[in-house]
């Protein structure tokens, strides 16, 4: 049986964070919110989704709307963003070894194709999911593993932040957390998860080693 290798997009294999922080301070400043500073940007790798949004004072009750218009804007701006260096090829090489690699992300599942398409990538994954706001990640997750007759242990997940730590813990299924994205390596320490790597280099060692082990 093939292994499984579900990844994040944003934070683990694009360096997307310098866009979305202009996208969103572009809105900001069309609806009198609070920007993002350079100063802010580590503390906000410390907090939570729930707590940043409290942090930059953005209201609950307008976050739906706004992120249709962000949504949109990162769509249109798309070319602009590029691979983390190194993931190109760790990808590559996974393929390499019979992994069979597919993508569950909140982003929009056409966005991630256009940038897949665009990087002549898009023959590296065999599926891209969107994940539903109200349902989440562990929703997704569950449905793919569903859909090819998985337990959670013969697949696994690779992400940037804590809630998909959560996400999978929640599931049963080990998952690798890169400290390159957009959560501080101190708060996915705190969700426990089953590899924290510094590198794509360390990433593809671990996958690897994962790969070549038989699902029992």
């Amino acid at each position: 049986m093939r292994r499984h290798l579900l990844f994040d997009f944003d934070g683990t294999l694009v360096d997307s964070r310098a866009l979305i922080v202009q996208l969103y301070n572009d809105i900001a400043a069309e609806h009198g919110f609070r920007s993002i500073q350079a100063s802010d940007l580590q503390l906000l790798r410390t907090l939570s989704t729930r707590e940043r949004i409290a942090h930059l004072r953005v209201p609950l009750v307008q976050i739906p709307r706004l992120a249709v218009t962000a949504k949109q804007r990162y769509h249109d701006n798309v070319s602009r963003l590029h691979t983390v260096p190194g993931m190109r090829e760790t990808v590559g090489r996974l393929l390499e070894l019979g992994g069979r690699l597919s993508i569950v992300s909140s982003n929009s599942a056409a966005t991630i194709r256009a940038f897949l398409k665009g990087r002549r990538m898009d023959d590296a994954f065999s599926e891209v999911i969107s994940v539903k706001p109200l349902l989440g990640k562990q929703h997704a997750i569950g449905k793919y593993l569903k859909r090819h007759g998985l337990r959670a242990a013969q697949a696994m997940y690779v992400g940037d932040e804590l809630r998909d730590i959560e996400a999978c813990r929640k599931l049963g299924m080990p998952i690798a957390a890169v400290t390159w994205g957009y959560d501080d390596v101190r708060l996915l320490r705190s969700g426990s998860p089953d590899y924290i790597v510094d590198s794509p280099q360390e990433l593809l060692r671990v996958l690897a080693a994962r790969l070549a082990t038989r699902s029992k």
